[in-house]
């Protein structure tokens, strides 16, 4: 769950939660696209949940962000 996001998922969560595109936070934080998308996939993953929106609203409820 939630105590498994690493660091860097945990603040590419934070990105995807203040409304950020993949290609801003890649940028913002010096990765590669697809690194981004391998983070969000892993988030998606560990919070058990289908999209960006959906992991954004789990993390503000449980108040990771």
């Amino acid at each position: 769950g939630v105590t498994e996001l690493s660091a860097r998922e945990l603040e590419v969560l934070n990105l995807v939660s203040s409304g950020m595109t993949d290609k801003e936070i890649a940028r913002s934080l010096s990765l590669s696209l697809n690194t981004i998308k391998t983070h969000l996939r892993n988030i998606l993953s560990k919070l058990q949940v289908s999209n960006r929106k959906e992991a954004a609203r789990l993390a503000k409820v449980k108040g990771i962000l």
